[in-house]
Parts: structure tokens; sequence; C-alpha cells
């Protein structure tokens, strides 16, 4: 069984789910996961706790866990001409932003992301970029109260981005497989990639115990989705699935560059961030299972961003590996991110996840 065709990614990436605001994506898993699994269920703050029965009745109690929400914005203000004004629901890079479309509300009413005409803009700011509370959202209203009629203040506006197999001009059927190849542009990869990963394992054999998969919300706003499972689930080893950053783009002649991943050389593997230093054993496990399978990899570098690993380990201190989907341009409208290394991550995993028993350190406490 396996849930990775075209049709799936296209609906898990496109969905609506900013911070607070995950329940569509939630729903979409809970119902592709409804006839794999045992248990299903919805914590006070909406993460989905799902639970995988093994074949066996011991064993950790294991883990694999990714963030459902998005980076978005939110509407702060609305003008008297009719334009939308608004601040950032995790962090957005507002380079990325200018002429995108957006979907604004629960009603998605169509929306463009704008700033004042280049002819208007001084010689000495045309080489600087605004800044987000400086762009507007053209809804196409005349006048504010036009606009105030169908937008409220604190309205949510998601990118509308297609999901996109890159590379072809074909139209690929919604029911065909993922392929292994190639690259696929779309928004929300981080972390919906991980999502699909994740519902991919929990859809496939059981292990020789439990996996217990965790949907967080609100990553993006502090890990705080992770903090609250972390009590809830309490856990003996985790596993962060993530969309990383991924910079691997042409720089200024003579330039140092520290492209953080590539696209192409496989999953990326954290040694440590902002917020939290991986495991010793556990990296060092999840390495040799990469090697000894013949599965490419590659360190997350320099040590920037943090991940739902430090919500997990702040209170208990287990251990937390984290393995990434390297995507260009995340945390705007658009991401790019390689096949192979989406493949990767899910057959990293694959190995890794039985053996994870006997990686020191891991406590069987339940």
């Amino acid at each position: 069984m396996t849930v990775l065709s075209n049709g799936f990614l296209k609906a898990l990436t496109e969905i609506p789910g900013g911070p607070g605001d995950e329940g569509a994506v939630r729903d979409l898993i809970a119902r592709t996961l409804y006839p794999h699994v045992q248990d299903l269920s919805v914590d006070t703050m909406g993460n989905l706790v799902v639970v995988k029965r093994g074949h066996g009745n011991s064993g950790p109690k294991l883990v694999v866990s990714a963030h459902m929400d998005e980076v978005v914005l939110f509407v702060t203000d609305i003008d008297e001409a009719g334009f939308l004004h608004v601040a950032t629901s995790g962090v957005v890079n507002p380079r990325t932003m200018l002429g995108k479309a957006v979907r604004v509300g629960p009603e998605r009413l169509p929306g463009v992301i704008c700033h004042g005409p280049v002819h208007h803009i001084k010689a000495s700011q045309r080489g600087t970029m605004p800044a987000v509370e400086d762009l507007v959202v053209d809804i196409g209203a005349q006048d504010g109260q036009t606009a105030k009629a169908k937008v409220k203040i604190g309205h949510r506006l998601i990118f509308q981005t297609p999901f996109r197999l890159m590379g072809t001009d074909q139209t690929i059927a919604e029911d065909a497989p993922l392929p292994k190849q190639g690259r696929m542009s779309g928004k929300a990869f981080d972390n919906r990639l991980g999502c699909a990963i994740l519902t991919e394992l929990l859809v496939g054999d059981p292990l020789d115990f439990d996996l217990i998969g965790v949907f967080t919300v609100q990553e993006e706003l502090g890990l705080r989705g992770a903090l609250a499972a972390s009590h809830h689930v309490q856990a003996d080893v985790v596993i962060v699935l993530e969309g990383t950053v991924c910079d691997d783009l042409p720089g200024p002649s003579g330039e140092q560059r520290y492209p953080t991943t590539r696209l192409g050389d496989g999953p990326a593997l954290t040694q440590r961030d902002r917020r939290y230093i991986v495991h010793p054993q556990l990296l060092q496990y999840l390495l040799r299972i990469a090697s000894d399978h013949d599965i490419p990899y590659q360190f997350k570098q320099p040590n920037i961003g943090g991940t739902d690993a430090a919500g997990f380990a702040h209170f208990r201190g287990i251990p937390v590996g984290i393995i990434s989907v390297p995507c260009r341009y995340i945390h705007g409208p658009t991401a790019v991110a390689d096949l192979s290394d989406f493949h990767h991550v899910l057959a990293l995993l694959r190995a890794a996840l039985p053996g994870l028993v006997n990686v020191p350190g891991v406590r069987h406490q339940h």
C-alpha cells in the first residue's frame, strides 16, 4: 500500500493550513490513515496522534513527527483605498512575495501582494527590499468600505501556488505514482513533505513495536504543538521529519558560500541547530544505516533554524533525531525540492526504525 501519488502530494501541499488553522490538513491526513492504523486522536492543541500497532508487546515508545502548519500572512489593517495591510505568522521572506497571488479569509478571495510602482520609488531606494509591513494586498476592492464588507482584521492569507512536477509539460494523472527522479515545486513543502513521508510510513507494514505518528501544529510559532505533545505522548525516542533550507544558488563571484544543503545530495541530517544538539548516538546510528544501505546523505550547515526536536526533548531529555528534505525558497510562496531526496528520506527511515531499540541511550520506560 502506498499513498505517494501525484494527487496526494498535490492535495496535501495546496490545502491551506497556517499556524493555529491546521484543521483541513489534519482532516486530509486522518481520512487517508483511518483504514490503516489502530488509533487516531486529536489533543487539545490540535496535534494529530496516530498509533500503528506492532507485532510484539515490547520495545521503545517510538514517535516519528512532522508539523502540519505553513507560514502565512494575516490582515492587520484595511485602508481607505481598500488595500489590506499584513503581518506574518511565522517567518516569511519578503523578497519572495511581490506580485504573488494569495487567497484571503474563509471565502478564499483572490488577491495580489503589491508595493508602490517602481516609477514612484526613489532611485536611492530601488536597491532595497520593502519590509513586510510596507507591502499591501490588492483584492480588487473599490474602497475601504467594500473591502471591509468581505475581509476582517485577523483573516489569514494563503499563498496560491499549485503543486507541479518540474521538467515536463505533460499532464500527470493524479493517481500516478510519484516519480523517483526529477524535481517538484509547490507551497508548504516545509513541512507537508515530512507529513507525506510520515503518512506513507503509517500505511506500510507494522514494525515489531508500536509506531506513533505525531502531526504537530504551530511549529512555525515556536514549537508549541511539540511542547504539548511531548507531555501527552511520553516518548522514549523521536525522529523529527522536516523540510529544511537549501541555498545552493549562484552568488557573487568570490564570495564564500554556505549552501546549507544541496538538492539531490540526499537527506539532510542535523548535528545541531539554534535550539537543539542532536543525540550523538542516535545521529551516529542514522549515519551508519545510511552507509550500510547506500543511501546518500548530507549535513545541514551551518547551524541555523530550529525544529520540533527541541520541543520534544525540552522536558524529558529523550533522544531526538532530525531528518530533512532539502527545499529551495522555503518560507515563501513557492519551494522546489528534489524527488530523489524525498524518496531517500523515506528509505532511510524504513531502514533505521527497526533497529532503534538497540541505540545506546534509548530507554524503555513503558
